[in-house]
């Protein structure tokens, strides 16, 4: 039997933090939409953010951004994100991905395709003129704003990083770990690094990992299938682990 999620009391205030102004602005919209008489925040610097999040201990908070290319980031607001019920919002969310969110509580994550979903319907209720309560507002972020709660998990991630790397060294590691638990093969785990070192093509991975044409076609697909990933390149390539210069 599990346990019912915890409450927050909030305050009717939101933070919204994001790096790419379009969809911050849309957030923005529906939020005011769903609860006209909140306050919704936006920021655009971690220091803000902070800041933001110290003066209301029962703010709301909206990251609208990939988990992976943000580790710094989220290291940054390790303790926020335990205080702070916490939506995130992504175009695409990968095997790393799921790994941050989990890491840091089992976050919930919000799609671009039921965001713009939510924006077609505000512009046609609009256009109109029908009133915001009777406009649909069954979705994620709707829920999030009307029932927000806590983080249910621990994060993994110890206090103690002073520099990047040793950070990034860290995370590597329990994505290697989520790898083994996911019984990804050492062969596999070959052609990933492979991949990562530049050899894409499939006559250069044959060369690389001198085995033939159906193995590396077969393994490749079943690889992103026990990562629950579609097959394309850009999935493995950035997928697959943590990079420094996207941070």
């Amino acid at each position: 039997m599990t346990e019912p999620k915890m409450t927050f009391p909030a305050s009717g205030n939101i933070i919204l933090y994001g790096d790419c102004w379009p969809v911050v602005s849309a957030v923005q919209s529906l939020v005011t939409s769903i609860l006209p008489n909140s306050q919704c925040k936006v920021i655009t610097t971690l220091p803000s953010l902070l800041k933001q999040l110290t003066r209301d201990p029962r703010a709301l908070l909206i990251l609208c951004l990939r988990p992976r290319e943000h580790v710094f980031l989220f290291y940054a607001l390790r303790q926020e994100l335990f205080d702070h019920p916490a939506l995130i919002i992504s175009d695409e969310i990968f095997f790393n991905d799921k790994l941050m969110l989990r890491e840091w509580g089992d976050l919930p994550c919000m799609m671009h395709d039921e965001l713009s979903m939510m924006v077609t319907s505000q512009q046609l209720c609009e256009l109109l003129t029908v009133p915001p309560d009777h406009c649909p507002e069954k979705s994620r972020l709707a829920d999030f704003l009307k029932s927000p709660t806590l983080p249910e998990g621990l994060s993994e991630v110890p206090q103690i990083f002073h520099l990047e790397e040793p950070l990034m060294d860290y995370m590597s590691l329990l994505l290697y770990r989520e790898m083994l638990d996911r019984k990804i093969t050492p062969f596999r785990m070959r052609m990933l690094q492979a991949i990562w070192s530049g050899y894409q093509t499939r006559e250069e991975l044959i060369a690389e990992l001198d085995a033939p044409k159906s193995k590396i076609w077969n393994e490749k697909h079943r690889l992103l299938s026990q990562l629950g990933m579609e097959a394309r390149l850009r999935n493995l390539l950035y997928g697959t682990r943590f990079c420094l210069f996207l941070q």
